[in-house]
């Protein structure tokens, strides 16, 4: 009985610790996109020019990940018709 524990008992340990490779969940602008990754891909890139690098030998393209939301800065007021001070 202890062995049949035992085995068993190995057998989830196993099962648990190699269930699949850990992601983390990252958002950024850039995807790597084939057949290994799917849609939109592996979207670990905050640069075009990582993903390229990265890309480079795969069999795959980069493109911009769709559901990427950028934080953009807030929009400056207008400076027309306002005297700006020379410095």
């Amino acid at each position: 009985m202890r062995k049949a524990q035992f085995v068993l008992g190995s057998i989830v340990l196993v099962w648990l610790a190699g269930g699949s490779p850990a992601r983390a969940d990252y958002d950024y602008a850039w995807c790597i996109q084939n057949s290994e990754y799917g849609y939109p891909g592996d979207c670990s890139y905050q640069t075009r020019e990582q993903c390229l690098m990265s890309a480079s030998g795969r069999k795959g393209y980069c493109a911009q990940n769709p559901g990427y939301t950028a934080v953009r800065p807030p929009l400056q007021p207008s400076l027309r018709g306002r005297r700006v001070p020379p410095y």
